[in-house]
């Protein structure tokens, strides 16, 4: 019965609808009531209908959600073959594959990103703190150099760098690199912003907006 009226709703809401853009935000807010298999089942009787990049990213994120980690990268990878350069999706998997443990493949999807992405500092940090997570001092270090580079204050950087020089030993802060990680440890309990869904990014990115506004006010 639930489920029933979840489809019913749905139809009654996109009726009004014209342009693939309205069905498919009507899809989102629509899955956004719901979570995990529920949300998803939305989602997917809306890829057909609308715009299909956040309907493919919200039912990537939904069936992550609900702990359905084949079904997300499934998703995932269906979505690149459609936008082959959109970050998001690869964004997903990195997540997907760390929180599964497959720390070779998600080392190797934080550098695809980096491709498309040269100046992404964001990556480029969090592939730093893989690299120290499992002791790898000399990929660290390379990675550590190119972000000083762009950021010289940057504080996992230098810390990173001062156990091998004494230049950066004398200018690093306080304090030691991440703790090498043990193959048993969940990565994540919840999800950083980079993979939280679009509905949700979108509000924090308007609530940024209001704040800097009122700052400048």
């Amino acid at each position: 019965m639930r489920r029933l009226l979840i489809i019913i709703a749905t139809l009654l809401l996109i009726l009004s609808c014209t342009t693939p853009s309205e069905i498919a935000d009507e899809y989102i807010r629509e899955g956004t009531r719901y979570a995990g298999l529920e949300a998803a089942e939305i989602y997917e009787r809306g890829l057909n209908k609308g715009d299909a990049f956040s309907l493919y990213y919200n039912l990537a994120y939904s069936y992550l959600e609900a702990g359905d980690y084949e079904k997300a990268m499934a998703t995932a990878d269906e979505a690149l073959e459609l936008y082959p350069e959109a970050l998001r999706f690869l964004y997903l998997k990195a997540y997907i594959l760390r929180e599964e443990h497959r720390y070779y493949s998600y080392e190797n999807t934080l550098k695809e990103i980096l491709a498309f992405d040269e100046g992404n500092e964001t990556i480029r940090s969090t592939l730093l703190a893989h690299y120290n997570a499992f002791g790898r001092a000399k990929d660290a270090e390379a990675v550590a150099r190119e972000i000083l580079r762009h950021d010289p204050k940057n504080q996992e950087a230098l810390r990173t760098l001062s156990s091998s020089s004494e230049f950066f030993k004398a200018i690093a802060p306080s304090g030691s690199s991440a703790p090498v990680r043990k193959d048993d440890e969940k990565p994540w309990t919840v999800p950083p912003e980079l993979y939280m869904p679009l509905e949700i990014l979108n509000e924090h990115s308007k609530a940024a907006s209001a704040a800097a506004a009122d700052s400048t006010s």
